[in-house]
């Protein structure tokens, strides 16, 4: 077999074909396309094991402070849920 097939658009389908009818290819063009995929998958993986592993500072404070935001609103979220249940005293300005 000489030539690849492929799937066309129906322009360069025969007379009265359908989008899925095959057309030639050439081995170069596919070689080219391997090649290309090959080329950047092995750039991938050398990109993939030269990252670091771990930030190169000290990100702790940050997610400190991210940590304590969270849970001071989450605090006030549940004393304005029990505000709304009746469970707590709604005279809080910040409940309202």
């Amino acid at each position: 077999m000489d030539a690849l097939l492929l799937a066309a658009p129906s322009h360069a389908a025969p007379a009265g074909g359908s989008f899925w009818d095959p057309v030639a290819a050439t081995w170069p063009l596919m070689a080219l396309l391997g090649a290309g995929c090959l080329l950047l998958t092995i750039g991938f993986v050398v990109w993939l094991v030269l990252q670091p592993d771990e930030p190169e500072q000290d990100t702790t404070p940050l997610v400190d402070k991210a940590v304590d935001g969270d849970r001071g609103r989450a605090a006030l979220i549940r004393r304005r849920l029990d505000a709304d249940s009746g469970r707590a005293d709604v005279s809080d300005p910040e409940l309202r």
